[in-house]
């Protein structure tokens, strides 16, 4: 069992099973997160909404802060995306590392990339432990 299992069961009825995401790999370092992007995930000019490739990022850069933060959740402050190259249908894959880490903020960069290794998208963010009650 590992420390996501509880998290990912309860978020398969939440955003993160209606995009189809899975856990690929999680070290101490950074985060991997993947999607098969299918049909529905396509905009009307049949290219990866951005939407989709910035929800893969926000959730990939979210489990690393919140890896860091022991398991506290974490909530995004700010996200700055630039989009690249437009992605199709097929597998990509979201990986977050940390760029900054100082007591209950996190910064982190994340891109997505395809089946080629083509990079489609890269942001940066800002994320906040929140406080326990």
């Amino acid at each position: 069992m590992t420390q996501w299992d509880e998290v990912l069961k309860a978020s398969e009825q939440m955003y993160w099973g209606l995009l189809g995401c899975r856990l690929i790999k999680s070290e101490l370092d950074h985060i991997t997160i993947g999607l098969t992007a299918t049909s529905r995930h396509l905009n009307h000019m049949h290219i990866v909404h951005g939407g989709v490739l910035m929800s893969m990022m926000d959730q990939a850069m979210g489990m690393m802060s919140m890896a860091l933060q022991d398991g506290q959740p974490c909530v995004t402050t700010n996200m700055n995306t630039h989009f690249v190259q437009a992605m199709t249908e097929g597998d990509l894959l979201a990986e977050a590392r940390v760029i900054h880490h100082a007591g209950r903020t996190v910064t982190l960069q994340a891109e997505v990339k395809d089946g080629n290794g083509l990079t489609g998208a890269i942001s940066t963010a800002t994320f906040i432990a929140t406080r326990q009650k």
